[in-house]
């Protein structure tokens, strides 16, 4: 018997005598737990998972009614059999207002015993039956409903007069602050380059997109923002930003970019382009004209940059110093500090900012502080004291102060030593999300290891501090457990439900299976088929 099982009694013979019964009837519990009044079994339910109680109602100190009494709002899916001596009508009246499942009196027939434990676990399977359905149901209409707002959100932004039909438009806005509020729409693009190193495949977008907007959704900032997929495209996603302040909304972006970028290519080496639109106070499809045209810079000035569509007519009327960009990035990566300075002079000199103008500052302090992101390997702590230096660039007087903070900055960043993966957490995220997909095939830990760019010990150590179990056993559940709904819920052989588990052996995943369950797979579908 699956199930775990709690006996209170004070007479420690009569609680070995069920426990030796309940073998001899093959109804052995896989944890069996004794108290010897209602206060020590109240106290055995709060540490441990107790399915089914079998209770005296005589105890010293807490009797069995008060023990149920105080028992069943906290633990209302138990279920509890009374043991009593007496008969009495009253008992079992209070019984009955508890909602206990069975009234046995002393002595104890096999039969009675048996039918009352397979009472039980009848009426478990049905409540835990009944609260998978539910949840499923609540997790449909959830998905429903996420699929609704997210078709809304692309009918806004992709038609024309989309924002002129106001039902559509209160829908969004019923989710997400639309109204009296200033918005930006960024489109997140996965560049190519991200599968060239052959750590993913263009089949794997739906997990690098998964994982994109998980990260977007933990990094915080004073904005709302929500993330969607946008249909036209299986390459990129939308986001938007939403702010009464309109002065905020780019350094909002800003910051929140810039983070996403950086996670995304230290922990995946999955590379963003991400093209964004100017602040308007109406969301449609102009953000999105706005937004794809700040994206198409990057066939001029290469991937993995912010593109604001605000900057398009700066970058459109001068020739944006993109070489001495690239040596400066090269430099860094040399650790050439005589160069370095040299490179920060010779970009924030005096007739180059003339030649330029204040947008080309603020567009080639965001882009040095994105190359010390990805060449530089910092703590968590520095990645976020860096990105919050996005605010520094409006406090300096002169561009001798902005070129010295710059040149401290980068020398500081590149004293920092450290190969610890910051961002292990995501890697692990999609390694599950990955194995949930592909359980039923051949998964090795050489395998993940390799595809996650991580060494085989070290992916080991952090799956199992994240979910606090191995690889392989994790695998292992999720395969036995499929297995389960399969003999519960199917007709298939017991040979085929093996195969469609991952075991092409049927005789291992029987042994396996015994051992891990406690039964053999036929007696377990016996026992629980539907």
């Amino acid at each position: 018997m699956n199930r775990s099982l709690l006996i209170a009694d004070d007479e420690a013979l009569i609680r070995q005598g069920i426990i030796a019964r309940l073998e001899y009837l093959n109804l052995k519990p896989n944890k069996v737990y004794e108290a010897e009044n209602g206060r020590q079994a109240l106290e055995i339910m709060k540490k441990h998972k107790v399915d089914i109680v079998i209770t005296d109602i005589r105890m010293a100190d807490m009797d069995g009614i008060t023990f149920i009494k105080e028992a069943r709002p906290n633990f209302p899916k138990v279920q509890f059999i009374i043991l009593s001596g007496y008969a009495e009508f009253s008992y079992a009246e209070q019984a009955i207002r508890l909602n206990v499942g069975t009234y046995l009196l002393k002595p104890i027939a096999n039969d009675a015993l048996k039918e009352a434990i397979e009472g039980a676990i009848a009426r478990l399977e049905e409540g835990e039956s009944l609260s998978k359905k539910v949840i499923e149901a609540t997790q449909s209409i959830t998905e429903m409903k996420n699929n609704i707002f997210e078709k809304n959100v692309n009918d806004l932004l992709r038609d024309e007069d989309a924002y002129k039909r106001k039902e559509v438009y209160d829908e969004v806005d019923e989710k997400f602050p639309l109204k009296n509020r200033w918005l930006m729409l960024g489109i997140i693009n996965v560049d190519g380059n991200s599968y060239e190193q052959k750590q993913f495949k263009h089949n794997d977008i739906d997990l690098i997109l998964f994982v994109i907007k998980n990260v977007f959704n933990e990094l915080q900032i004073k904005s709302d923002k929500i993330i969607v997929n946008n249909r036209a495209d299986r390459n990129q996603l939308y986001t938007i930003l939403s702010h009464e302040n309109k002065n905020m909304l780019r350094k909002e972006a800003e910051q929140i970019y810039t983070r996403l970028q950086n996670v995304l290519w230290r922990s995946m080496g999955i590379s963003l382009t991400i093209g964004i639109s100017g602040e308007n106070d109406m969301l449609s499809f102009k953000n999105t004209k706005e937004a794809q045209k700040a994206l198409l810079e990057r066939m001029v000035h290469g991937n993995s940059n912010l593109y604001f569509f605000n900057d398009i007519k700066f970058l459109s009327t001068y020739k944006f110093p993109t070489a001495e960009f690239n040596m400066l990035h090269q430099y860094i990566e040399r650790r050439d500090v005589v160069n370095i300075d040299f490179m920060l002079n010779t970009l924030f000199s005096e007739e180059m900012v003339k030649k330029y103008n204040i947008t080309y500052i603020r567009i080639a302090w965001v882009r040095i502080i994105n190359m010390l992101l990805k060449t530089v390997n910092l703590s968590p702590k520095n990645v976020e004291k860096l990105v919050l230096n996005l605010e520094y660039l409006d406090s300096f007087h002169s561009l001798n102060d902005l070129k010295s903070y710059l040149n401290s900055l980068i020398l500081d960043c590149l004293q920092i030593d450290g190969d610890i993966d910051i961002n292990s957490k995501n890697k692990v995220k999609l390694a599950i999300k990955y194995i949930e997909d592909n359980f039923n095939i051949d998964i090795s830990i050489n395998d993940l290891a390799d595809k996650f760019a991580i060494s085989p010990n070290y992916f080991s150590t952090i799956f199992k501090k994240e979910t606090g179990q191995t690889t392989m056993n994790y695998i292992k559940t999720l395969r036995l457990n499929k297995a389960c709904e399969y003999l519960k819920y199917s007709d298939k052989s017991v040979a085929d439900i093996a195969k469609e588990v991952g075991y092409q052996d049927s005789q291992y995943f029987f042994k396996v299976f015994k051992k891990a369950i406690g039964q053999t797979p036929l007696a377990y579908r016996r026992l629980h088929s539907k």
